[in-house]
Protein backbone atom coordinates (compact mmCIF):
# COMPACT_ATOMS: atom_id res chain seq x y z
CA UNK A 1 0.00 0.00 0.00
CA UNK A 2 0.88 3.69 -0.46
CA UNK A 3 2.28 5.83 1.67
CA UNK A 4 -1.14 8.31 0.35
CA UNK A 5 -3.28 5.24 1.38
CA UNK A 6 -1.80 4.42 4.62
CA UNK A 7 -1.70 8.16 5.43
CA UNK A 8 -5.50 8.62 4.58
CA UNK A 9 -6.17 5.25 6.63
CA UNK A 10 -4.34 6.96 9.44
CA UNK A 11 -6.38 10.35 9.66
CA UNK A 12 -9.45 8.37 9.40
CA UNK A 13 -8.65 6.35 12.50
CA UNK A 14 -7.67 9.04 14.37
CA UNK A 15 -10.43 11.19 13.52
CA UNK A 16 -12.59 8.72 14.69
CA UNK A 17 -10.55 8.29 18.36
CA UNK A 18 -10.66 11.86 19.19
CA UNK A 19 -14.94 11.23 18.91
CA UNK A 20 -14.52 7.89 20.54
CA UNK A 21 -12.73 9.41 23.32
CA UNK A 22 -15.20 11.66 24.63
CA UNK A 23 -18.54 9.13 23.78
CA UNK A 24 -17.08 6.63 26.10
CA UNK A 25 -15.66 8.15 28.96
CA UNK A 26 -18.02 7.02 31.05
CA UNK A 27 -18.55 3.49 29.86
CA UNK A 28 -14.82 2.81 29.57
CA UNK A 29 -15.10 0.79 26.48
CA UNK A 30 -11.13 2.19 25.01
CA UNK A 31 -9.73 1.10 28.81
CA UNK A 32 -11.49 -2.29 29.29
CA UNK A 33 -8.37 -4.73 28.48
CA UNK A 34 -8.81 -8.09 26.22
CA UNK A 35 -6.45 -10.72 24.67
CA UNK A 36 -4.50 -9.36 22.75
CA UNK A 37 -3.83 -12.65 20.63
CA UNK A 38 -7.38 -13.28 19.65
CA UNK A 39 -8.58 -12.32 16.27
CA UNK A 40 -11.70 -13.65 14.44
CA UNK A 41 -11.78 -12.28 10.39
CA UNK A 42 -15.48 -13.37 10.45
CA UNK A 43 -17.50 -10.76 12.29
CA UNK A 44 -20.19 -12.96 12.67
CA UNK A 45 -18.39 -15.81 14.72
CA UNK A 46 -16.34 -13.02 17.08
CA UNK A 47 -18.82 -14.54 20.45
CA UNK A 48 -18.52 -18.08 19.02
CA UNK A 49 -14.69 -18.23 18.70
CA UNK A 50 -13.89 -15.84 21.89
CA UNK A 51 -15.84 -19.13 23.66
CA UNK A 52 -13.44 -21.61 22.23
CA UNK A 53 -10.60 -19.28 23.10
CA UNK A 54 -11.75 -19.44 26.84
CA UNK A 55 -12.39 -22.70 26.87
CA UNK A 56 -8.72 -23.54 25.56
CA UNK A 57 -6.92 -21.60 28.14
CA UNK A 58 -9.25 -22.40 31.00
CA UNK A 59 -9.08 -25.80 33.61
CA UNK A 60 -11.93 -27.81 34.23
CA UNK A 61 -12.85 -25.72 37.53
CA UNK A 62 -13.12 -22.61 35.47
CA UNK A 63 -10.19 -20.93 36.19
CA UNK A 64 -7.68 -19.17 33.37
CA UNK A 65 -4.30 -21.74 32.91
CA UNK A 66 -1.14 -19.25 33.46
CA UNK A 67 -3.33 -16.07 33.95
CA UNK A 68 0.11 -14.19 34.50
CA UNK A 69 1.13 -14.84 31.44
CA UNK A 70 -1.87 -14.36 29.52
CA UNK A 71 -1.10 -11.12 27.32
CA UNK A 72 -3.48 -8.56 27.55
CA UNK A 73 -4.20 -5.29 25.71
CA UNK A 74 -7.08 -2.63 25.33
CA UNK A 75 -8.12 -0.08 21.75
CA UNK A 76 -6.17 2.80 23.36
CA UNK A 77 -2.94 0.41 23.57
CA UNK A 78 -3.05 -0.43 20.29
CA UNK A 79 -4.18 3.11 18.79
CA UNK A 80 -1.20 4.65 20.34
CA UNK A 81 1.13 1.64 18.84
CA UNK A 82 -0.53 2.83 15.41
CA UNK A 83 -1.87 -0.77 14.86
CA UNK A 84 -4.73 0.08 13.22
CA UNK A 85 -3.01 1.86 10.35
CA UNK A 86 -0.78 -0.20 9.10
CA UNK A 87 -2.11 -3.04 6.89
CA UNK A 88 -5.82 -3.25 5.01
CA UNK A 89 -8.08 -4.32 7.55
CA UNK A 90 -7.16 -1.62 10.15
CA UNK A 91 -10.70 -0.35 10.25
CA UNK A 92 -11.81 -3.67 10.60
CA UNK A 93 -9.35 -4.25 13.39
CA UNK A 94 -10.49 -1.06 15.19
CA UNK A 95 -14.73 -2.37 14.61
CA UNK A 96 -13.44 -6.34 15.73
CA UNK A 97 -11.61 -4.94 19.24
CA UNK A 98 -15.03 -2.37 19.80
CA UNK A 99 -17.17 -5.09 19.02
CA UNK A 100 -15.01 -7.65 21.23
CA UNK A 101 -14.96 -5.50 24.44
CA UNK A 102 -18.89 -4.18 24.04
CA UNK A 103 -19.45 -8.08 23.86
CA UNK A 104 -17.68 -8.43 27.50
CA UNK A 105 -19.04 -6.02 29.23
CA UNK A 106 -22.81 -6.10 27.86
CA UNK A 107 -22.76 -10.15 29.02
CA UNK A 108 -21.35 -8.78 32.30
CA UNK A 109 -23.69 -6.14 33.26
CA UNK A 110 -27.43 -6.57 34.01
CA UNK A 111 -29.96 -6.73 31.39
CA UNK A 112 -31.58 -3.06 31.21
CA UNK A 113 -28.78 -1.32 33.98
CA UNK A 114 -27.46 2.13 33.30
CA UNK A 115 -23.85 0.18 32.64
CA UNK A 116 -25.75 -1.78 30.17
CA UNK A 117 -27.58 0.65 28.26
CA UNK A 118 -24.35 2.83 28.17
CA UNK A 119 -22.22 0.07 26.58
CA UNK A 120 -24.98 -0.73 24.23
CA UNK A 121 -25.33 2.87 22.99
CA UNK A 122 -21.73 3.32 22.42
CA UNK A 123 -21.85 0.48 20.38
CA UNK A 124 -24.32 1.44 17.81
CA UNK A 125 -22.80 4.54 17.69
CA UNK A 126 -19.63 3.44 17.24
CA UNK A 127 -20.54 1.42 14.13
CA UNK A 128 -22.66 3.54 12.70
CA UNK A 129 -19.86 6.51 12.96
CA UNK A 130 -17.30 4.18 11.36
CA UNK A 131 -20.16 3.13 8.11
CA UNK A 132 -20.91 6.79 7.60
CA UNK A 133 -17.09 8.35 7.38
CA UNK A 134 -16.09 5.25 5.32
CA UNK A 135 -19.15 5.53 3.12
CA UNK A 136 -18.07 9.63 3.00
CA UNK A 137 -14.50 8.82 2.50
CA UNK A 138 -15.52 5.73 -0.80
CA UNK A 139 -17.89 8.04 -2.60
CA UNK A 140 -15.31 11.17 -2.44
CA UNK A 141 -12.46 8.96 -4.07
CA UNK A 142 -14.77 7.91 -6.22
CA UNK A 143 -16.00 11.40 -7.71
CA UNK A 144 -12.33 12.54 -7.50
CA UNK A 145 -11.06 9.85 -9.26
CA UNK A 146 -13.77 10.33 -12.16
CA UNK A 147 -12.74 14.31 -12.31
CA UNK A 148 -8.79 13.37 -12.59
CA UNK A 149 -8.39 10.71 -15.10
CA UNK A 150 -5.15 12.19 -16.74
CA UNK A 151 -3.14 11.85 -13.57
CA UNK A 152 -2.20 8.09 -12.84
CA UNK A 153 -0.23 8.24 -10.18
CA UNK A 154 -3.25 9.98 -7.82
CA UNK A 155 -5.54 7.35 -9.44
CA UNK A 156 -3.43 4.18 -8.29
CA UNK A 157 -3.06 5.63 -4.75
CA UNK A 158 -6.88 6.17 -4.74
CA UNK A 159 -7.53 2.95 -6.10
CA UNK A 160 -5.70 1.19 -3.11
CA UNK A 161 -7.37 3.67 -0.46
CA UNK A 162 -10.63 3.05 -1.73
CA UNK A 163 -10.13 -1.26 -2.33
CA UNK A 164 -9.07 -0.89 1.60
CA UNK A 165 -11.93 0.75 2.92
CA UNK A 166 -14.49 -0.54 0.88
CA UNK A 167 -13.42 -4.39 2.28
CA UNK A 168 -13.57 -2.89 5.88
CA UNK A 169 -16.93 -1.22 4.70
CA UNK A 170 -18.55 -4.32 3.29
CA UNK A 171 -17.59 -6.71 6.68
CA UNK A 172 -18.91 -4.38 8.98
CA UNK A 173 -22.58 -3.00 6.63
CA UNK A 174 -22.60 -7.28 6.43
CA UNK A 175 -22.45 -7.74 9.82
CA UNK A 176 -24.40 -4.78 11.75
CA UNK A 177 -27.85 -5.14 11.88
CA UNK A 178 -30.77 -2.73 13.59
CA UNK A 179 -32.44 -5.56 16.48
CA UNK A 180 -36.23 -5.64 16.42
CA UNK A 181 -37.80 -4.50 19.75
CA UNK A 182 -39.58 -6.95 21.68
CA UNK A 183 -42.22 -6.88 24.50
CA UNK A 184 -43.65 -8.82 26.96
CA UNK A 185 -46.70 -10.57 26.71
CA UNK A 186 -49.58 -12.55 28.85
CA UNK A 187 -52.83 -13.87 28.52
CA UNK A 188 -55.49 -13.15 30.79
CA UNK A 189 -59.08 -14.45 30.87
CA UNK A 190 -60.30 -11.78 29.63
CA UNK A 191 -57.65 -9.53 28.17
CA UNK A 192 -54.33 -9.71 26.27
CA UNK A 193 -51.85 -7.51 27.94
CA UNK A 194 -48.79 -6.60 26.65
CA UNK A 195 -45.28 -4.37 28.49
CA UNK A 196 -43.43 -2.10 27.49
CA UNK A 197 -40.34 -2.40 24.96
CA UNK A 198 -37.36 -4.51 26.58
CA UNK A 199 -34.27 -2.66 26.28
CA UNK A 200 -31.77 -6.02 24.92
CA UNK A 201 -28.77 -4.96 22.65
CA UNK A 202 -28.01 -6.82 19.98
CA UNK A 203 -25.15 -8.30 21.11
CA UNK A 204 -26.62 -9.94 24.33
CA UNK A 205 -26.32 -13.90 23.69
CA UNK A 206 -27.52 -14.89 27.39
CA UNK A 207 -31.02 -16.21 27.49
CA UNK A 208 -33.97 -14.52 27.99
CA UNK A 209 -35.25 -14.24 31.98
CA UNK A 210 -38.86 -13.92 32.10
CA UNK A 211 -40.46 -12.40 34.94
CA UNK A 212 -42.34 -14.96 34.83
CA UNK A 213 -43.19 -18.79 33.49
CA UNK A 214 -46.69 -17.25 32.02
CA UNK A 215 -44.65 -14.58 29.96
CA UNK A 216 -44.39 -14.75 26.49
CA UNK A 217 -41.67 -12.34 24.63
CA UNK A 218 -43.43 -10.75 21.38
CA UNK A 219 -41.89 -9.04 18.42
CA UNK A 220 -42.64 -6.04 17.29
CA UNK A 221 -43.06 -5.53 13.75
CA UNK A 222 -43.85 -1.92 12.21
CA UNK A 223 -47.12 -1.92 9.78
CA UNK A 224 -46.09 -1.73 6.00
CA UNK A 225 -50.28 -1.79 4.99
CA UNK A 226 -50.51 1.59 6.41
CA UNK A 227 -48.12 3.58 3.70
CA UNK A 228 -50.14 1.65 1.08
CA UNK A 229 -52.94 4.09 0.97
CA UNK A 230 -53.32 7.68 2.47
CA UNK A 231 -55.40 7.84 5.00
CA UNK A 232 -58.93 9.72 4.13
CA UNK A 233 -60.57 12.99 5.28
CA UNK A 234 -62.55 11.81 7.89
CA UNK A 235 -60.08 9.72 9.42
CA UNK A 236 -57.97 12.95 10.15
CA UNK A 237 -60.71 15.52 10.96
CA UNK A 238 -62.94 13.97 13.04
CA UNK A 239 -66.76 14.24 12.47
CA UNK A 240 -68.86 17.16 13.69
CA UNK A 241 -72.17 15.54 14.23
CA UNK A 242 -73.23 13.85 17.51
CA UNK A 243 -73.37 10.64 16.34
CA UNK A 244 -69.80 9.63 15.29
CA UNK A 245 -69.64 7.25 11.93
CA UNK A 246 -69.06 3.57 12.96
CA UNK A 247 -67.09 3.05 9.41
CA UNK A 248 -64.20 5.37 11.00
CA UNK A 249 -61.70 4.05 14.24
CA UNK A 250 -62.41 6.50 17.27
CA UNK A 251 -60.27 9.82 16.74
CA UNK A 252 -59.62 10.81 20.26
CA UNK A 253 -58.06 8.49 23.14
CA UNK A 254 -58.85 10.32 26.30
CA UNK A 255 -61.77 12.44 25.67
CA UNK A 256 -62.05 13.86 30.12
CA UNK A 257 -58.36 14.93 29.94
CA UNK A 258 -57.71 18.11 29.90
CA UNK A 259 -54.27 20.60 30.19
CA UNK A 260 -54.35 24.37 30.51
CA UNK A 261 -51.62 24.36 28.05
CA UNK A 262 -53.48 23.26 24.91
CA UNK A 263 -55.97 26.45 25.32
CA UNK A 264 -54.49 29.69 24.55
CA UNK A 265 -54.95 32.28 27.73
CA UNK A 266 -56.06 35.70 27.73
CA UNK A 267 -54.00 38.34 28.22
CA UNK A 268 -53.90 42.53 27.97
CA UNK A 269 -52.84 43.62 24.54
CA UNK A 270 -53.00 47.07 23.85
CA UNK A 271 -53.85 48.33 20.17
CA UNK A 272 -50.60 49.56 18.08
CA UNK A 273 -51.22 50.17 14.58
CA UNK A 274 -48.13 51.66 13.39
CA UNK A 275 -45.17 54.65 14.72
CA UNK A 276 -47.29 57.58 13.37
CA UNK A 277 -51.32 56.71 14.33
CA UNK A 278 -50.53 54.73 18.08
CA UNK A 279 -52.81 56.87 20.29
CA UNK A 280 -51.06 54.66 23.09
CA UNK A 281 -47.01 55.00 22.60
CA UNK A 282 -44.96 52.93 24.41
CA UNK A 283 -41.67 55.19 24.28
CA UNK A 284 -41.60 58.88 25.45
CA UNK A 285 -39.37 61.18 24.52
CA UNK A 286 -36.17 60.28 26.62
CA UNK A 287 -36.56 56.90 25.37
CA UNK A 288 -37.97 55.55 28.42
CA UNK A 289 -40.62 52.85 29.04
CA UNK A 290 -44.00 54.24 30.04
CA UNK A 291 -46.41 52.47 32.67
CA UNK A 292 -49.47 51.27 32.37
CA UNK A 293 -51.19 54.15 34.03
CA UNK A 294 -49.42 56.81 32.13
CA UNK A 295 -51.12 54.78 29.10
CA UNK A 296 -54.74 54.47 30.70
CA UNK A 297 -54.60 58.48 31.29
CA UNK A 298 -53.48 58.80 27.10
CA UNK A 299 -56.01 56.40 25.87
CA UNK A 300 -59.05 58.30 28.47
CA UNK A 301 -57.95 61.65 27.54
CA UNK A 302 -58.38 60.33 23.68
CA UNK A 303 -61.94 59.17 24.10
CA UNK A 304 -63.07 62.18 26.35
CA UNK A 305 -63.86 60.47 29.23
CA UNK A 306 -61.66 62.83 31.50
CA UNK A 307 -64.13 65.53 30.26
CA UNK A 308 -67.44 64.00 30.68
CA UNK A 309 -65.59 63.06 34.43
CA UNK A 310 -64.81 66.85 35.04
CA UNK A 311 -68.42 68.00 33.81
CA UNK A 312 -70.05 65.29 36.64
CA UNK A 313 -67.95 66.74 39.38
CA UNK A 314 -68.87 70.32 38.36
CA UNK A 315 -72.49 69.45 39.04
CA UNK A 316 -71.61 67.87 42.04
CA UNK A 317 -69.99 70.76 43.68
CA UNK A 318 -72.97 73.22 42.43
CA UNK A 319 -75.47 70.57 43.90
CA UNK A 320 -74.04 70.64 47.57
CA UNK A 321 -73.19 74.30 47.52
CA UNK A 322 -77.08 74.58 46.92
CA UNK A 323 -77.99 72.18 49.44
CA UNK A 324 -75.60 74.53 52.48
CA UNK A 325 -77.02 77.22 51.93
CA UNK A 326 -81.04 75.95 52.03
CA UNK A 327 -79.76 74.01 55.54
CA UNK A 328 -78.06 77.23 57.13
CA UNK A 329 -81.17 79.20 56.18
CA UNK A 330 -83.10 76.46 58.33
CA UNK A 331 -80.48 76.46 60.99
CA UNK A 332 -80.95 80.39 61.52
CA UNK A 333 -84.56 80.73 62.08
CA UNK A 334 -83.99 77.28 65.02
CA UNK A 335 -81.48 79.03 66.72
CA UNK A 336 -83.08 81.94 67.50
CA UNK A 337 -86.12 80.19 69.10
CA UNK A 338 -83.75 77.84 71.03
CA UNK A 339 -81.97 81.00 72.17
CA UNK A 340 -84.49 81.99 74.68
CA UNK A 341 -84.89 78.27 76.18
CA UNK A 342 -80.97 77.92 76.56
CA UNK A 343 -80.27 80.93 78.84
CA UNK A 344 -82.38 78.95 81.47
CA UNK A 345 -80.99 75.52 81.36
CA UNK A 346 -77.41 77.27 81.47
CA UNK A 347 -78.63 78.89 84.91
CA UNK A 348 -79.62 75.49 86.36
CA UNK A 349 -76.65 73.36 84.95
CA UNK A 350 -73.95 75.95 86.23
CA UNK A 351 -74.94 74.98 90.16
CA UNK A 352 -75.02 71.13 89.03
CA UNK A 353 -71.41 71.62 87.83
CA UNK A 354 -69.59 73.85 90.18
CA UNK A 355 -70.66 70.96 92.94
CA UNK A 356 -69.72 67.81 90.51
CA UNK A 357 -65.56 70.20 89.92
CA UNK A 358 -65.70 70.21 93.71
CA UNK A 359 -66.60 66.26 94.52
CA UNK A 360 -63.77 65.41 91.72
CA UNK A 361 -60.71 67.69 92.94
CA UNK A 362 -61.48 65.73 95.84
CA UNK A 363 -60.85 62.49 94.34
CA UNK A 364 -58.12 63.50 92.55
CA UNK A 365 -56.03 64.90 95.55
CA UNK A 366 -56.90 61.76 96.98
CA UNK A 367 -55.28 59.73 94.11
CA UNK A 368 -51.99 61.62 93.15
CA UNK A 369 -50.10 59.42 96.24
CA UNK A 370 -51.08 56.46 93.84
CA UNK A 371 -48.64 56.94 90.72
CA UNK A 372 -49.46 54.87 87.27
CA UNK A 373 -46.64 53.61 85.21
CA UNK A 374 -47.83 54.09 81.57
CA UNK A 375 -45.74 51.40 80.24
CA UNK A 376 -47.01 48.71 82.70
CA UNK A 377 -51.24 50.08 81.80
CA UNK A 378 -50.27 49.87 77.90
CA UNK A 379 -48.77 46.00 78.29
CA UNK A 380 -51.63 45.29 80.69
CA UNK A 381 -54.12 43.02 79.15
CA UNK A 382 -57.21 40.75 80.25
CA UNK A 383 -55.94 38.31 80.19
CA UNK A 384 -53.17 38.88 83.10
CA UNK A 385 -54.38 36.79 85.94
CA UNK A 386 -51.12 36.30 87.68
CA UNK A 387 -51.11 37.34 91.59
CA UNK A 388 -48.30 38.11 93.80
CA UNK A 389 -48.08 34.60 95.12
CA UNK A 390 -48.25 33.01 91.82
CA UNK A 391 -44.87 34.67 91.16
CA UNK A 392 -43.02 34.41 94.69
CA UNK A 393 -44.21 30.50 93.60
CA UNK A 394 -42.52 30.52 90.22
CA UNK A 395 -39.36 32.29 91.76
CA UNK A 396 -38.89 29.24 93.84
CA UNK A 397 -39.48 26.76 91.30
CA UNK A 398 -42.78 25.63 92.09
CA UNK A 399 -44.51 26.41 89.15
CA UNK A 400 -44.93 22.75 87.37
CA UNK A 401 -47.20 22.44 91.12
CA UNK A 402 -48.85 25.75 90.03
CA UNK A 403 -50.14 24.46 86.35
CA UNK A 404 -51.34 21.65 87.87
CA UNK A 405 -53.16 23.13 90.25
CA UNK A 406 -54.61 25.10 88.18
CA UNK A 407 -55.91 22.41 85.53
CA UNK A 408 -57.63 20.84 88.22
CA UNK A 409 -59.31 23.72 89.01
CA UNK A 410 -60.53 24.09 85.57
CA UNK A 411 -61.32 20.01 84.93
CA UNK A 412 -63.38 20.86 88.42
CA UNK A 413 -65.30 23.66 86.71
CA UNK A 414 -65.87 22.53 83.33
CA UNK A 415 -67.30 19.19 85.12
CA UNK A 416 -69.50 21.39 87.17
CA UNK A 417 -70.47 23.25 84.03
CA UNK A 418 -71.42 20.57 81.89
CA UNK A 419 -73.89 18.82 84.67
CA UNK A 420 -75.76 22.04 84.51
CA UNK A 421 -75.74 21.48 80.67
CA UNK A 422 -73.96 25.45 80.25
CA UNK A 423 -72.03 25.71 76.98
CA UNK A 424 -70.32 29.03 77.49
CA UNK A 425 -67.48 28.70 80.12
CA UNK A 426 -67.76 30.72 83.16
CA UNK A 427 -65.35 34.06 84.16
CA UNK A 428 -63.45 32.28 87.16
CA UNK A 429 -63.06 29.47 84.33
CA UNK A 430 -62.14 32.18 81.56
CA UNK A 431 -59.24 33.39 83.89
CA UNK A 432 -57.58 30.22 85.26
CA UNK A 433 -57.27 29.00 81.35
CA UNK A 434 -55.17 32.64 81.00
CA UNK A 435 -53.39 32.10 83.94
CA UNK A 436 -52.06 28.37 82.69
CA UNK A 437 -51.54 29.56 79.66
CA UNK A 438 -49.18 32.49 81.11
CA UNK A 439 -47.42 30.12 83.66
CA UNK A 440 -46.71 27.70 80.91
CA UNK A 441 -45.40 30.21 78.76
CA UNK A 442 -43.37 31.20 81.59
CA UNK A 443 -42.18 28.00 82.65
CA UNK A 444 -40.68 27.27 78.88
CA UNK A 445 -39.10 30.74 78.41
CA UNK A 446 -37.18 29.65 81.75
CA UNK A 447 -36.40 26.22 80.55
CA UNK A 448 -34.87 26.82 77.25
CA UNK A 449 -32.33 29.36 77.77
CA UNK A 450 -30.26 28.65 73.79
CA UNK A 451 -32.36 28.66 70.84
CA UNK A 452 -32.91 25.13 69.19
CA UNK A 453 -30.92 24.61 66.50
CA UNK A 454 -33.66 23.57 63.49
CA UNK A 455 -31.77 22.21 60.08
CA UNK A 456 -34.53 23.06 57.91
CA UNK A 457 -35.20 20.16 55.23
CA UNK A 458 -34.01 20.68 51.93
CA UNK A 459 -36.64 18.55 49.70
CA UNK A 460 -39.65 20.45 49.95
CA UNK A 461 -41.29 21.48 46.92
CA UNK A 462 -41.44 24.80 45.76
CA UNK A 463 -43.69 27.02 43.62
CA UNK A 464 -42.37 27.51 40.58
CA UNK A 465 -44.42 29.23 38.41
CA UNK A 466 -48.08 30.55 39.36
CA UNK A 467 -50.58 29.85 37.11
CA UNK A 468 -53.58 33.08 37.40
CA UNK A 469 -56.19 31.49 35.19
CA UNK A 470 -58.69 29.34 35.10
CA UNK A 471 -58.15 25.52 34.23
CA UNK A 472 -61.16 24.70 31.66
CA UNK A 473 -63.50 22.37 32.47
CA UNK A 474 -65.21 20.03 30.01
CA UNK A 475 -68.32 21.49 28.44
CA UNK A 476 -71.75 19.83 28.32
CA UNK A 477 -73.52 19.86 25.21
CA UNK A 478 -76.55 21.13 25.37
CA UNK A 479 -79.60 18.42 24.37
CA UNK A 480 -81.68 19.90 21.86
CA UNK A 481 -85.15 20.25 22.94
CA UNK A 482 -87.76 18.61 20.31
CA UNK A 483 -90.75 21.05 19.08
CA UNK A 484 -94.02 19.13 19.04
CA UNK A 485 -96.53 20.32 16.50
CA UNK A 486 -99.74 21.38 17.68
Amino acid sequence: MSQTAEKGIADLINNLFRIFRVAGAKCRVLDEPFPSKFHESDPLKIYESYNRFLKSKTDHDGSIKNEDKLPLTTITERNDKKEYNVSHGGLYKLYHDIKLVCIMLINYFPQGSKKYQMVDKFYKFATELMLREAYKIGAQLVYETNLDDDERETDTSRTELEKAISADFIKIATNYTVPVTETYHITTKDLELFSSTIERSEIDYRPHELPNSNFEINKVIPQTSLLDEAPKLGFLAANTSGIPDPTLPPTEMMTRFLHPNWYALPTTVWLKYNGFSSWAPSFNENGTVIDSTTKGTIWLNRVGYMQELIKKEKQLHEDLSKEQETTKDEEKKTDMLDDADLDQTKKNEKTANEAEVKTEEENLRNDSNNNIKIENLFAWTPSNQLTDSDIALLKDGKGEQLVNDTLSRIARLRKSRIAKRLREPTDDERNLYFKARLLLKEIMLSKTDQPLKLSNHTSFPIVQVNYNGTIPVVRTQPVKKKKYRR
